[in-house]
């Protein structure tokens, strides 16, 4: 993993004209925005016009800020809950400033949101998770989705892989190209909630030195089930699939249920395509024939 520590001086330094260039495009806004409320005044226009003309311009300020001060270097650590299946805790897979960036923009109450795969914190984190990814195929991400759960709210038991393979990637450069899904990440965006935990009842759980803080403990004598608390920042990675191509059902995994509060997660996906070897292969031709296909 790429450590950019080492260039902390200098990144402060850089930042400081993005700043800049913030504030003179706020000034601007409010410029074009006085103007415009002139005229409406005036009766040389409706106030409509100005309502969508203001509208527009914040939302491409927007996007032009978070474009000028985004840095998609990874500082992340990793965690090996379970080797067989492969279930990783990472600890800081989002920046604080990821995490702002996408519930302002893209969080609805009690509903799900995709991101476009053309929004630039998309295109990190897409990068962030082929890069975890590594010897394992990773041509292509789902759009990132958003989704929330308040009080008494849950997402049952379920698995990601599906049980036959789809036929409609949704992919404008890969539209019709049978896949499954090979990798997971369940990120958390928010955590002001009680309950809520990600679980997995065929996973072995953890010890009892375990981070309180981020694990829970079933009362199986076994010691199996998996519980992961909503950390803000944190997440999880599994694998869905087996060397040979098929679901691994022992990844079946629940939402459990909030008891108060809000819990803000982000749903990643990347494609697995059974005409692809899974593991191997020469991922940099994969990699080149995805991009070219754009």
């Amino acid at each position: 993993m790429e450590n950019p520590a080492s260039n902390k001086n200098t990144r402060q330094v850089q930042n400081r004209a993005p700043l800049k260039t913030m504030c003179s495009r706020t000034t601007i806004l409010l410029s074009s925005f006085l103007t415009m409320l002139l005229a409406a005044l005036a009766g040389k226009s409706s106030i409509n016009p100005l309502l969508q003309g203001l509208d527009a311009m914040w939302n491409g300020a927007a996007q032009t800020s978070i474009t000028q001060v985004l840095d998609c270097t990874h500082t992340y650590s990793i965690e090996i809950m379970s080797v067989d299946p492969l279930v990783l805790y990472i600890n800081d897979f989002l920046k604080m400033s990821e995490i702002d960036y996408l519930v302002e923009k893209y969080y609805r109450s009690s509903q799900s949101a995709h991101v476009p795969p053309s929004d630039p914190v998309s295109k990190c984190l897409h990068d962030r998770m082929k890069s975890l990814l590594g010897n394992i195929q990773h041509i292509d991400v789902e759009s990132l989705q958003l989704v929330s759960y308040s009080a008494d709210e849950q997402f049952r038991y379920h698995f990601d892989w599906f049980h036959m393979m789809a036929n409609e990637t949704g992919l404008p450069h890969n539209p019709h190209r049978q896949y499954n899904r090979l990798g997971s990440i369940f990120a958390y965006l928010g955590d002001d909630c009680t309950g809520g935990e990600t679980y997995f009842p065929d996973v072995m759980g953890v010890s009892l030195i375990a981070d309180e803080g981020k694990f829970s403990r079933t009362d199986d004598p076994s010691g199996k089930g998996l519980l992961v608390k909503p950390k803000k920042g944190n997440a999880l990675f599994w694998n869905n699939m087996q060397s040979n191509g098929t679901g691994d059902r022992r990844l079946l995994h629940a939402g459990l249920p909030v008891h108060s509060g809000v819990k803000i997660g982000l749903n990643m996906f990347s494609f697995y395509y059974p005409d692809t070897p899974i593991i191997g292969g020469d991922i940099a031709a994969m990699e080149k024939t995805s991009d070219e296909s754009h």
